[in-house]
């Protein structure tokens, strides 16, 4: 059969997951594959669509005792041949799962997020998780849906868990973070709060196309030779200063542009680094006496505190 079997092989192996009960296609099976991958053309050649998001694929789905076509010394090699079925649709196909796999030229997600500010799956979560996955080798990292993924009692601003939204200004920092990112994903729309919102998100997926996505596709034409990410950590260009290698609310799009999002509720100012060189800021002001703190610099709401290196 097509499915993962019981160790004896003789039925599918059920397991839970998300949507109820089901069982899971054997990767290993060339023929399951084969299936697998002609329905995939099917569905785009019939309805237009453009790719495919491959959710899961963790080997946590995997049942407690199993059996393969072809067995697994490691079990994480499912994970590995999962991610190669995306590989036929990887200019725009989504990925969440990797595992010796840095080489399938897909969009990496991250985890899901809640719609909250703090480190636990929040906003500030972002930033970290980029960076470690990034310097994994998977350098075409999409940061999840902008705003979180607004389930109940995970969502910061609802009312007994009643309002479906992400609070307004979380949202709009999400957004912000997001436009810095190779790529933005929109699932709550801007219009879902009020005219400045769509305002800011117009402003930002502007800037995301003008300023950031050239630069992410000059570098993603650097990635097979140098294997460095994309998006870079602040040590990545300070590797004897001790300061870079603590901040994690910054980050690199390549090795001179710097960005620093506002990432606290009812902030419009944050402290921010910069490392040793002459840089200038989105308001055209000159810093030239690196590396240095800049203790409470203002950021509006509708703005993001970004650095260009200046040689």
């Amino acid at each position: 059969g097509l499915f993962v079997r019981e160790p004896s092989g003789e039925l599918p192996a059920l397991v839970r997951w998300w949507n109820g009960i089901g069982g899971i296609l054997d990767f290993t099976n060339p023929e399951a594959c084969k299936w697998f991958s002609s329905n995939l053309h099917s569905l785009r050649a019939r309805y237009n669509v453009s790719s495919f998001k491959f959710d899961a694929g963790e080997t946590s789905y995997l049942p407690r005792q199993f059996s393969t076509l072809v067995p697994l010394s490691d079990p994480s090699t499912f994970t590995r041949r999962y991610s190669e079925m995306a590989i036929p649709f990887s200019s725009r196909a989504e990925l969440r799962v990797g595992y010796q796999s840095q080489n399938i030229s897909c969009f990496f997600r991250i985890i899901d997020r809640d719609s909250l500010w703090g480190y636990e799956l929040g906003l500030k979560s972002i930033i970290p998780t980029v960076l470690t996955i990034g310097v994994l080798g998977y350098q075409f990292v999409l940061p999840d849906m902008i705003g979180g993924n607004a389930y109940p009692n995970n969502t910061a601003g609802q009312i007994n868990g009643t309002n479906s939204l992400p609070d307004r200004e979380l949202y709009i920092r999400w957004l912000e973070l997001s436009a810095f990112m190779p790529a933005m994903q929109f699932s709550i729309p801007p219009w879902a709060y009020d005219k400045e919102v769509v305002q800011i998100a117009q402003k930002f997926t502007q800037l995301h196309e003008k300023l950031v996505a050239p630069r992410v596709l000059e570098l993603a034409g650097e990635v097979l030779d140098t294997g460095d990410p994309i998006i870079r950590p602040l040590w990545w260009i300070a590797n004897d200063d001790e300061a870079a290698f603590k901040i994690d609310s910054q980050f690199l799009i390549g090795d001179d542009l710097m960005v620093a999002p506002v990432l606290e509720p009812g902030k419009q100012e944050r402290d921010i680094y910069l490392p040793a060189g002459r840089w200038m800021s989105y308001k055209g002001e000159h810093f030239d006496k690196g590396p240095m703190y800049l203790t409470d610099y203002p950021v509006d709401l509708d703005e993001v505190a970004y650095f260009t290196w200046v040689q």
